[in-house]
């Protein structure tokens, strides 16, 4: 368990239990819960920026969901990291293990075309999102359903 952490925005230390930097404000996303949907009423306008790590949020974003994810290449190739979903985007950062620690991904609402459900693998299953130009990503995830659900809703809300 990280004990503490440097605030993307000031730099100064804060414990990642606490999720806002004292000393600048922002409120830092470093939860390593399989699965968390947020409540957005949690995010008050008084907060500074807001962070998914060090991935700053854009004006007026908020985070919708967040977990751990792994991004799905083929049965014998994928990276682990965690997905956000937000009111603007959906993001995954690769996490520090893989062999590609710095991988990101993201991809704007405005292009995501739709999101299905894949493959049930016992305890995750595979989510794909597909974008205006054909492009398809998997994902395998815990709680998939609930995914696709807060995508759609999301996706229905821009």
């Amino acid at each position: 368990m990280v004990k503490a952490l440097n605030c993307p925005n000031c730099a100064a230390t804060f414990n990642p239990k606490d999720y806002i930097c004292e000393y600048c404000g922002s409120y830092i996303i470093t939860s390593e819960a399989k699965q968390l949907t947020y409540d957005l009423n949690e995010f008050k306008p008084t907060y500074k920026k807001i962070f998914f790590h060090e991935i700053e949020m854009c004006a007026n974003e908020l985070p919708i969901r967040s977990g751990m994810a792994n991004i799905y290449y083929s049965a014998t190739k994928s990276d682990g990291g965690r997905l956000l979903l937000t009111n603007q985007r959906l993001i995954f950062c690769a996490h520090a293990l893989n062999i590609n620690p710095n991988l990101y991904w993201e991809i704007s609402l405005k292009d995501v075309d739709r999101a299905e459900l894949g493959l049930n693998l016992f305890i995750s299953q595979r989510i794909k999102v597909f974008d205006v130009k054909g492009n398809e990503t998997t994902f395998v995830v815990y709680g998939g359903k609930t995914w696709i659900a807060e995508i759609e809703c999301a996706l229905n809300q821009n």
